[in-house]
């Protein structure tokens, strides 16, 4: 990898980023990394305390960190944070790294009518990129590159119901089922939408960290937490899922890649329902729809 031999990514000077989840985990080690390599680094959590404090934490190991907060288990929250990036950011945004995500053992309702998990890992994203395309259009313009949107994805995409109609589960619910039809919607999402932006400055690809221990297995409950627990020893650390994230956020030679579904910092398949046109402009259909019936 060319870059800072002190990370070993990319270089990242001038450029500004805005990574969700920030609080530990993978999106920590991403904002970690990506600050380290001189990017500006907007951190993101639920409270603008717990923002604060891991902006200040992020920053005593070098980089510059803004705190940005919002919850992103509703529009409305999505629409506070939206608003603090928008301040953080008159010369434009340059990467967005959709890292924020949740599984929940017990089926509830977002504000927004959506069950939490794909409220969560798909909608918020969704809402979020939504919002943010115009700074993010700025953002290579200035600088004369594509800016970026990286989601986060995941190999239990390949679980996900390609069928699923509802996404409140008025019948039957399980975490495990919810949490991998939530990754394979997102991820046909984001081909979708790469599909869509082709062209307009704005790059979109899925980064597929691996198995990882962090604690968002353990605070989820449920299975979840079992897997983890049960599988830690084989479970890679924070740091490693990251790479990939890292690699689509800062490597200059991918300036131009979107549509991608990417394992282990390179270019991989993700499951045939996925890659599906057909699914995929429904669920960017339906999507769309909800976001266009959120209060403003």
């Amino acid at each position: 990898m060319a870059g800072r031999a002190s990370t070993g990514i990319w270089t990242m000077d001038g450029r500004t980023v805005l990574v969700t989840g920030t609080t530990s985990g993978i999106g920590r080690a991403t904002a970690a990394a990506l600050g380290q390599a001189g990017a500006v680094v907007l951190a993101h959590a639920r409270d603008q305390a717990r923002a604060a404090a891991v902006a200040r934490e992020l920053g005593a190991g070098g980089g510059r960190f803004v705190p940005v907060s919002g919850d992103l288990g509703s529009l409305a929250g999505v629409r506070d944070l939206v608003e603090q990036v928008l301040q953080a950011t008159p010369e434009g945004l340059h990467v967005l790294v959709n890292n924020a995500g949740a599984a929940f053992s017990q089926r509830a309702l977002s504000p927004d009518g959506v069950e939490r998990t794909l409220a969560v890992n798909h909608l918020a994203a969704a809402a979020l990129t939504s919002a943010l395309l115009d700074t993010l259009r700025n953002g290579a313009s200035v600088t004369g590159r594509p800016s970026r949107v990286v989601n986060l994805s995941s190999t239990l995409e390949k679980r996900g119901n390609p069928k699923l109609q509802d996404w409140t589960y008025p019948t039957e619910f399980s975490q495990l089922q919810a949490y991998s039809d939530s990754k394979l919607v997102n991820l046909a999402y984001t081909y979708a939408l790469a599909r869509e932006l082709a062209g307009s400055g704005v790059t979109v690809n899925a980064a597929n960290p691996g198995s990882v221990a962090t604690a968002f297995g353990r605070n989820a409950g449920g299975v979840l937490k079992m897997v983890q627990i049960v599988g830690k020893a084989f479970l890679a650390g924070p740091e490693k899922g990251a790479r990939t994230s890292i690699r689509l956020a800062s490597d200059s030679a991918w300036d131009g890649a979107t549509g991608g579904y990417y394992s282990a910092a390179e270019l991989d398949t993700s499951s045939d329902a996925s890659r599906d046109p057909a699914f995929g402009q429904q669920v960017y259909a339906h999507t769309t729809a909800i976001l266009a019936q959120a209060p403003r």
